[in-house]
């Protein structure tokens, strides 16, 4: 029998550690611990794994690149600045050194152009390869960014766009967006935020779950990736997952003004609003359960990507 992600989570993480230095538990894009008076230490951990996340054939340093990558995109989704990393890699007995080498200068030429200074880390033989990357950060404790803020009435912003990771190279140059959390953290207008890794539906639905509301989305809004000049179809936004973009919901008072005060060059774009939760967490325009029209999102257990 496959394990379904999210239900072997929902039966693990309330038996993890809670407390007062704890102030985000596990369940965040990053748990946090109380660092000093004003300011929280964020932690998480992600990893890469040959054939599911990069090809074999895969240039390593853009591998080891994704790998740290992945976990910039779980801090700039708390609002945080990365800091520090440690990297655990297993790899084939029979791996070449200088595949070894190339993987983790993409992890430390990452590192160098984000400010991340990677400290440690362990060296394993595997069956096939799997690397582990642990990333500590920090945000002040006022500005920390969580998935359970939002309300009815906010409106659904997100950066960036959506779909066609794969095809395009995507999931392997993306830019992790952590200049642009950081900013949204600093001037105070995000409710609630989410890092878009396993696709559109279900990360989307996930700050729902989080934040007990229902998002209405606008479709002819979503910002499309673009393959041959043509936009991808929407059930690739949806679905396809490896975006690394941020999912925000913001008051409507200040997403009136956020596109004149948004200083990057990453498009910002008001896709819809969050509404009171509903049997369909995400629906369109006219109420259709989007859910229920693209079908099941990506789940590591029934598909690999």
């Amino acid at each position: 029998m496959n394990i379904d992600e999210d239900t072997f989570l929902a039966a693990l993480l309330p038996r993890l550690a809670t407390g007062d230095s704890i102030v985000v538990p596990a369940g965040d894009d990053c748990a946090a611990i109380q660092w000093t008076d004003d300011r929280l230490l964020l932690l998480a951990v992600d990893q890469v794994a040959a054939g599911i996340h990069y090809l074999q054939e895969c240039d390593p340093a853009l591998a080891g690149r994704k790998l740290l990558g992945r976990n910039l995109s779980d801090i700039a989704a708390m609002g945080g600045r990365p800091i520090y990393a440690l990297l655990a890699l297993a790899l084939q007995q029979e791996c070449d050194a200088a595949w070894a080498a190339g993987f983790a200068d993409g992890v430390l030429e990452l590192a160098d152009a984000c400010g991340v200074k990677l400290i440690g880390g362990d060296v394993c033989a595997a069956g096939s390869a799997v690397a582990s990357l642990t990333i500590v950060g920090d945000v002040a404790t006022s500005a920390v960014c969580r998935r359970s803020g939002a309300s009815a009435g906010d409106r659904l912003l997100v950066t960036g766009r959506f779909g066609g990771s794969l095809p395009t190279g995507h999931h392997l140059h993306f830019t992790p967006r952590t200049a642009e959390g950081q900013w949204l953290a600093a001037h105070g207008v995000v409710a609630a935020m989410i890092d878009v890794s396993d696709g559109l539906l279900k990360d989307l639905g996930r700050l729902c779950a989080a934040s007990g509301v229902g998002a209405v989305v606008d479709e002819a809004a979503i910002p499309l990736s673009r393959i041959d000049n043509k936009p991808v179809d929407l059930s690739a936004a949806w679905l396809d997952g490896e975006d690394y973009e941020l999912l925000l919901a913001v008051p409507a008072g200040a997403a009136a003004g956020l596109p004149q005060d948004w200083p990057f060059e990453t498009a910002l774009t008001d896709v819809g609003e969050f509404v009171a939760a509903s049997p369909a967490p995400v629906v369109d325009r006219n109420g259709r359960d989007l859910a229920g029209h693209y079908g099941l999102p990506f789940n590591h257990f029934t598909r690999g990507r």
